[in-house]
C-alpha cells in the first residue's frame, strides 16, 4: 500500500540519562553534498517565487530516547537531518530525561540558537519558562498543548496510527483475539491504545467481525524485555496478532510475535527486520514532515500560530507501508479504504 502522501554543537554539561547508556550530546557530521549544494546556492527556502536565507539559521533538537530506536525519535531525527540538508546548521542531544530538558533547551538558546525542537511532551512544563527567558528563540513542543509567544505546540495524531493499527490487526486475527503493547503512559501512548481500542472496535462495526483487543502499557519505553514478556503473555492468552508503540522497547514486541509464531502490526520503519516473518504491515508516524514543515515555516516568517494543529493523515504524517508476506485481498482493500476515509476526515476518533 502506497504512502497517501508524498511526501553540533557539543553542550557543556553533563545531563541524567534516561536510558543506561547515558545523555549524548553529538556535533552535527560534515555536511552532506546536498547540504554543500544548499549552502552554495545561499541555502534558500522558496516562499511564492521568493527565497529566503536558511543557512544562516541555527536548529536544535532535544530527544527523550535514541535517535536510532526505529521509531517516535529516529523519524524526529530524520526531520532534523533534512533541515540541514536545507542548508541550517544542526545540533542535538539524545536519552535526555524531563529534568534536564529544560537545562538542554537553556543551553542551546544561550548559544544563540533560533528553533529549538522539544520531542517530547512531557519537556512541556520544564521549558516553558526558558521560553521566557529567551524571546530570540523558538521553542517548538512536539505534542504539547500551549501556543504563547515563542513556545508553540503540534500534535502528531497517535491515535490515528494506534486507530489503523487496531483496523490491521483485526482485519489479520484469525483467533479473534488481538494485542497492544505500549510504553511509557503518557498522553500520546494513552492516544495510542484508545485509538487502536476504537480502531478494532470500527472493524467490529462495520465489517461484522467480533475481534477482542487486549492492551497493556508497560510504563517503559527502554525495557526491552519486560515489553517481551508482556507481549508473550498477551499471544498466551490467545492473540493471533501483536502490535507496540513502546519507541525502543518496541524490538522486544516484534520479537514476541516472530518467536511465538503470530503476526505483528508494527508501528515504525525497519521494525520488520525483528520479525521478517511475523510482521504483516507497518502503520507510521513519521513526525520528519512536522519538523521540516514547521522548519520551512519558520524560514519563510509564517511560523506564528495561534493554536496547536495537528498532523495525522491529513499531512501524510500518518500512513501504512506496503504490506508483508501473504495477506488476503479483502484485509488489503478493508484498511485501504480506512485509511482513504481518515485522511478526508470521514473517520471520528475519540481523544479520550
Amino acid at each position: 500500500m502506497k504512502k497517501l502522501t508524498a511526501l553540533m554543537l557539543a553542550a557543556a554539561m553533563s545531563m541524567t540519562a534516561l536510558t543506561a547508556c547515558g545523555s549524548k550530546t553529538e556535533e552535527s557530521a560534515a555536511a552532506p553534498a546536498s547540504t554543500e549544494a544548499a549552502k552554495e546556492e545561499g541555502g534558500k527556502v522558496a516562499e511564492g517565487g521568493e527565497a529566503k536565507e536558511t543557512s544562516g539559521l541555527k536548529v536544535a533538537a532535544i530527544f527523550g530516547g535514541a535517535i536510532n530506536d526505529g521509531n517516535w525519535n529516529e523519524t524526529q531525527y530524520n526531520g532534523l537531518k533534512s533541515i540541514e540538508e536545507a542548508g541550517a546548521e544542526i545540533a542535538y542531544m539524545e536519552n535526555i530525561s524531563d529534568t534536564d530538558a529544560a537545562e538542554a533547551a537553556r543551553t542551546y538558546a544561550s548559544e544563540g540558537f533560533n528553533l529549538v525542537y522539544l520531542t517530547t511532551n512531557s519537556y512541556q512544563d520544564y521549558c516553558t519558562p526558558v521560553a521566557k527567558d529567551f524571546p530570540d528563540t523558538t521553542f517548538v513542543q512536539i505534542n504539547g498543548t500551549i501556543v504563547d509567544g515563542n513556545f508553540i505546540s503540534v500534535r502528531i495524531a497517535d491515535e490515528e496510527q494506534g486507530f489503523l493499527q487496531g483496523v490491521a490487526a483485526a482485519l489479520l486475527s484469525e483467533t479473534g483475539k488481538v494485542g497492544f503493547v505500549g510504553g511509557q503512559e503518557i498522553n500520546p501512548i494513552k492516544l495510542g491504545s484508545s485509538g487502536f481500542q476504537q480502531g478494532v472496535d470500527y472493524v467490529n462495526s462495520t465489517y461484522g467481525l467480533n475481534v477482542e483487543a487486549t492492551r497493556i502499557n508497560t510504563g517503559s519505553f527502554t525495557d526491552v524485555n519486560q515489553a517481551k514478556e508482556t507481549a508473550i503473555s498477551i499471544i498466551e492468552g490467545g492473540a493471533d496478532v501483536i502490535s507496540p508503540m513502546a519507541n525502543d522497547a518496541s524490538v522486544g514486541i516484534m520479537e514476541a510475535g516472530e518467536e511465538k509464531g503470530v503476526m505483528a502490526v508494527g508501528c515504525g520503519l525497519g521494525q520488520e527486520s525483528s520479525a521478517p516473518t511475523a510482521t504483516k504491515i507497518i502503520i507510521v508516524k513519521d513526525v520528519a514532515i512536522a519538523i521540516k514543515s514547521t522548519f520551512d515555516a519558520y524560514a519563510k516568517g509564517e511560523l506564528n500560530p495561534t493554536e496547536v494543529e495537528t498532523y495525522g493523515a491529513n499531512k501524510g504524517v500518518v500512513y501504512a507501508t506496503e504490506w508483508f508476506g501473504d495477506v488476503n485481498d479483502e484485509a488489503k482493500t478493508r484498511l485501504q479504504e480506512t485509511i482513504d476515509k481518515m485522511a478526508k476526515g470521514e473517520v471520528e476518533i475519540s481523544l479520550q
